[in-house]
């Protein structure tokens, strides 16, 4: 009997399953209203100016309500965050079909989500867009001037949608900052020198000047005391302290700023993560930690970790081993490095080979000492070039390896393969007060200004003649096979500008 009642429970089991198995629904189904939008753009998005109105008009169609008569709710937000501190909310600034709003988020790129949900059915649709929120000093080229022997900060603002420049003398006036200009103008550097996580203000647009070194807000340009950049140091730094050159690089990326600050009297500073984020008002030009300083000549290169500079007293390079180094030792024998020349001026390309302008002071000759930094020298030759002795600014292709140089209004080119310059700019009575090729550190980040790659290769020029308001700055592309350059831009009006440096982003 149990056998019997056992065959029967499998057998209700099986039909039941069957049973489902078979069943084709009792149900209705009912395609839902869906929407379409167009004339939104998800993929550039939209730049609008800081204070602004952003206008968006996005065309609607629905699948099962042709005339669009519906009733229908619309939110326009903003998903605030960022990736130090994740979104947590929405901030919504309109609640019409068609976007018409005045923004004031801070400056850089925000997510945009539009909503529309469909009152009788609940259900809501969902897009977003990127918006790229600016200033008239978003990015571009920082000048410093001097103006009767007072400092003046310049700017040529750039609109990436409409790939222009706009240029404004006295910038500062412009934009209402109150930091302090006076004294001759030393050096404007603009770079990263935090993480976003350590400090949101992360970027800093440094003015060095001999009234000493300040930054200023990186997005109004506003300025208060503890901006100045004794407030970054440990220790303590003397009220009228006026370093006269900086350097900086990042290791691993930009993840790691490490900065060398120069004082003007024969000392090197350094900051970086292993510091605190700090510089310490403990000179690096020493041979031992607690020993006496040296002092270094003005310039240096670093890779992001280790450094190179020059003894000046001892009349010999100098390196610092890594980026948390607090003192420096002579370079190996064996690495070649000429001694008893004093220097003149230094820098590096993008792959980090070192450039030293050298002159002998027994003779006065001049000398080009090329190296990868932290390796042996691999070119030690004398510059032959026209009036070489007599030149007062210099610059070296990142991407070509020429040096470029000034005498009074004139720029050489010089090939130091074939030891022979070429005048490639002629100013007439104006001097060239001014030559580089601006330090993109996101040349290659193809997700801020793809500009940065090329702009990277443009020899700057700045020019002064006789008038206060005669400078100029001048964009040239470089031709390989001792072309000559071409100008690509150029803007006068400026005072004599003593540096440049670009803001980026």
């Amino acid at each position: 009997m149990k056998r019997y009642l056992f065959y029967g429970m499998i057998l209700a089991i099986a039909l039941s399953i069957a049973s489902c198995v078979k069943d084709n629904g009792n149900y209705t189904y009912h395609a839902i209203n869906e929407v379409t939008v167009s004339n939104f753009d998800t993929i550039i998005g939209y730049q609008v100016g800081y204070g602004d109105t952003l206008t968006i008009n996005p065309t609607l169609n629905f699948t099962r309500d042709k005339s669009g008569t519906g009733v229908y709710v619309y939110q326009w937000s903003f998903l605030l965050g960022s990736a130090a501190q994740p979104p947590v909310r929405d901030s919504v600034i309109s609640t019409s079909k068609n976007l018409s709003a005045v923004i004031k988020l801070s400056p850089g790129t925000h997510s945009l989500q539009y909503y529309v949900r469909d009152s009788s059915t609940g259900v809501t649709f969902q897009t977003r867009t990127n918006i790229n929120v600016t200033t008239d000093v978003y990015e571009g080229y920082m000048l410093l001037n001097n103006v009767n022997g007072q400092s003046r900060l310049d700017m040529l603002s750039y609109n990436n949608a409409k790939s222009s420049f706009t240029q404004y003398i006295d910038v500062l006036k412009k934009m209402g900052s109150t930091v302090p200009m006076t004294g001759a103008p030393y050096k404007v550097y603009c770079a990263q020198y935090t993480l976003p996580n350590i400090n949101p203000e992360n970027y800093g647009i440094f003015l060095l000047s001999s009234a000493g070194a300040n930054r200023i807000d990186q997005e109004t340009f506003a300025y208060d005391s503890t901006m100045n950049v004794r407030s970054m140091f440990i220790g303590n730094v003397p009220s009228n302290f006026a370093p006269q050159n900086m350097v900086m690089e990042g290791s691993f990326g930009l993840a790691y700023p490490l900065i060398y600050l120069f004082d003007g009297n024969g000392n090197i500073y350094s900051y970086s993560v292993f510091s605190g984020y700090a510089f310490h008002y403990t000179p690096l030009n020493t041979y031992s930690a607690s020993g006496t300083p040296f002092n270094v000549a003005p310039y240096g290169v670093t890779t992001g970790s280790t450094g190179t500079f020059y003894n000046s007293d001892k009349k010999g390079f100098v390196t610092a081993a890594s980026y948390n180094s607090n003192f420096l030792t002579d370079a190996g024998a064996t690495l070649n490095y000429p001694t008893g020349y004093n220097m003149i001026y230094m820098d590096k390309d993008y792959n980090n080979n070192a450039f030293a302008i050298m002159k002998d002071p027994a003779t006065s000759n001049t000398y080009l000492v090329r190296f990868p930094i932290g390796g042996a020298v691999n070119y030690n030759q004398q510059i032959v070039g026209t009036d070489i002795d007599k030149a007062t600014c210099f610059a070296i292709s990142p991407a070509l390896g020429y040096l470029f140089y000034s005498v009074g209004g004139k720029v050489y080119e010089y090939d130091p393969s074939l030891k022979t310059s070429i005048l490639m700019v002629d100013k007439g009575s104006s001097n060239i007060t001014y030559l580089n090729f601006q330090h993109f550190f996101n040349r290659t980040n193809s997700t801020v200004n793809k500009n940065y790659s090329t702009w990277a290769n443009y020899l700057s020029v700045a020019s002064y003649g006789s008038s206060p308001t005669s400078g100029t700055f001048e964009l040239y592309s470089v031709p390989p096979v001792n072309g000559q350059i071409l100008l690509v831009n150029g803007w006068t009006g400026f005072g004599q500008i003593t540096s440049v440096s670009y803001r980026e982003r």
